[in-house]
């Protein structure tokens, strides 16, 4: 699918963004590319239940399982993130991170983006709210056109699967999943190695990746998550 990438401590982003995809859209965070333990130190673990707090300790979670998944989470008391970046509900402050590292193509950009000293890079869907996410490359040249956008540029090597990432919130009751994605809930779950409420996600607009049956079968989280990411980002080193 195709994105938004913005410098996500300018003034006036999260208004920007706003107005290209609508108010149906609400004010939710920006998904923030980090690397694995920027993106750990993002988070208030402290607040989360021993079990989800495991789950963050383990190497794999931000070094693999977070770059096939948004993780949306408390933000950390003494975090520096922007005030736009953030968003407020029930009297907690929300992140929304993920890794970018192994998504071929796309994370050269973000990775230059760092290295010019955007210390923020941010992303979202390119859709307006309640759309479908944009797939097709003449569908996003007609995006950018209707909203006066300069750059758009096409991954040449695209992911096996078609629409947004999960997102996997944790909060203080455990893991929920709060939208529907890439990767399907059994498989998320066994790369996660807990269970997932799913009790109210929002819908993905297209079905999951496809994984073989049996493939993750007796495999420990950490090697279910290899596999996962192996199948879906198969041209990424």
């Amino acid at each position: 699918m195709f994105g938004l990438i913005v410098d996500g401590a300018h003034a006036g982003v999260a208004e920007r963004i706003m107005a290209i995809k609508g108010a149906g859209r609400g004010f939710k965070p920006l998904g923030i590319c980090v690397g694995a333990q920027e993106l750990i130190d993002l988070i208030d673990a402290a607040s989360l239940p021993p079990e989800v707090q495991r789950l963050l300790g383990t190497p794999w979670f931000a070094a693999e399982l977070a770059c096939m998944i948004a993780v949306r989470a408390p933000a950390h008391p003494t975090h520096r993130i922007p005030e736009h970046l953030i968003s407020e509900n029930q009297g907690r402050q929300w992140v929304q991170v993920f890794d970018p590292r192994r998504m071929p193509g796309t994370f050269g950009f973000i990775e230059a983006l760092w290295h010019a000293g955007v210390q923020w890079v941010a992303a979202t869907s390119m859709n307006e709210a309640g759309s479908t996410e944009i797939v097709e490359i003449e569908d996003a040249a007609a995006f950018c056109r209707r909203h006066s956008m300069p750059l758009l540029f096409e991954s040449s090597a695209p992911h096996n699967a078609l629409g947004s990432l999960p997102i996997l919130e944790l909060n203080g009751e455990g893991l929920r999943l709060d939208r529907q994605g890439i990767i399907a809930l059994a498989d998320l779950e066994r790369a996660v190695g807990l269970s997932i409420d799913a009790s109210k996600p929002i819908p993905a607009h297209f079905p999951p990746m496809q994984v073989p049956a049996g493939l993750l079968d007796d495999l420990s989280p950490a090697a279910a998550t290899r596999t996962l990411v192996g199948l879906l980002y198969p041209d990424a080193k």
